[in-house]
């Protein structure tokens, strides 16, 4: 795995879960994949791939684990597994501040019996908000081969900021750090949006270096869609390049690839929502919900704090609907049944896809 791919990863795994993700989560996902591939050191050549991956989620944790196994027509073939971890603090008293700890490991083996392995570890203090953030850190990383028994190390900054609106973020990394005496100043940038059925993301990065290094600077970028067939079914396509990867002495290249991707469930798609009114109040240790629903004769609350189960709502006199209730902080699912027929989300909470066609309320009750 090359060094922006997991630096994308981990800034992908720390706005997934400071934006809103669930309390828990597992997922798993196959990728058999079609690719034409040029690197720098060869011609192009087709290949085939699978690629599994899992990933688990909970509170202020997450974990990642993913590999491929790759066949090239020159009848060679390539391996690469790797894994990445974060670890999230709950906020600071009541200030925007969280703490996260972030890991990634990485290996490849070729037929030629060339390997590779790299680290990396991240600490990050972050500045929050619902639909944004920032943070600045400093990482360190190391890097082997078996054609030398030395082992590369580097370290230096980082800092990033993302943003979510709707079911679109972007994000911005930069990170520049020291290797074998030089500075390589790099910036890392990602975007994505779902709509209906598509999920499409869009990747690129920029690396400097001295002319005393005898490294070239370079760019990269590239993109992908899918579109979901069915909730555990989606056709990928996606093209671009990377860079060379440092540490793993690594070439860089361009592809162009197809893939069918088998998971368990969808990714979950977070919609946060413009207006965001509060949607819970709590006042020392009881709560209430309140929802303005115009129209709605009979509402009902089902989350996993009542099992799935419907506790009907009572109607305010200005028009809004509540219901008593004292929730643990922490990141809740819910939906609300409107006159005994309708689930719906209210507008004042970001929503998440339910993996079968609808969408979950995500209610974020704080300290």
């Amino acid at each position: 795995m090359s060094r922006q791919v997991g630096t994308a990863l981990m800034t992908l795994i720390s706005a997934t879960l400071l934006a809103a993700s669930p309390a828990t989560a597992q997922r798993w996902q196959v990728d058999l994949t079609g690719t034409q591939v040029e690197f720098d050191t060869t011609a192009a050549q087709n290949a085939a791939s699978v690629a599994p991956l899992a990933e688990w989620s909970g509170k202020g944790a997450y974990l990642v684990l993913g590999g491929s196994l790759t066949a090239f027509e020159t009848a060679q073939w390539a391996g690469q597994g790797w894994g990445n971890f974060s670890l999230l603090s709950d906020p600071v008293a009541s200030f925007p501040l969280r703490g996260e700890i972030l890991g990634t490991a990485s290996g490849t083996l070729h037929s030629s019996n060339f390997r590779t392995a790299a680290t990396r570890g991240e600490i990050r203090l972050h500045v929050t908000g619902r639909r944004a953030g920032l943070w600045l850190g400093g990482a360190g990383a190391s890097g082997w081969t078996s054609a030398s028994p030395d082992i590369a190390t580097a370290f230096g900054p980082t800092a990033g900021a993302w943003a979510r609106h709707s079911t679109s973020s972007v994000s911005l990394v930069f990170s520049p750090f020291r290797l074998e005496g030089f500075w390589f100043p790099e910036l890392n940038g990602r975007a994505s949006i779902s709509a209906g059925p598509l999920d499409m993301l869009a990747y690129g990065g920029w690396r400097g270096a001295t002319g005393e290094s005898n490294i070239s600077s370079t760019t990269w970028g590239g993109a992908e869609a899918s579109v979901w067939l069915t909730s555990n079914v989606a056709f990928v396509v996606g093209g671009g390049s990377y860079s060379p990867d440092l540490l793993q002495a690594l070439p860089s290249g361009r592809y162009v690839s197809a893939a069918i991707r088998l998971s368990a469930r969808r990714p979950p798609v977070v919609n946060i929502k413009a207006q965001a009114p509060r949607a819970y109040d709590r006042e020392r240790e009881e709560g209430a919900l309140l929802f303005r629903l115009p129209g709605a004769q009979r509402v009902e609350v089902v989350g996993d704090w009542t099992d799935w189960q419907p506790v009907p709502m009572r109607r305010l006199q200005d028009g809004r609907w509540t219901l008593d209730v004292t929730l643990p902080a922490g990141v809740h699912r819910f939906n609300l049944i409107v006159d005994g027929e309708r689930w719906i989300v209210p507008a004042e909470v970001p929503s998440i896809d339910d993996g079968f066609g609808g969408e979950t309320g995500l209610l974020i009750v704080t300290e």
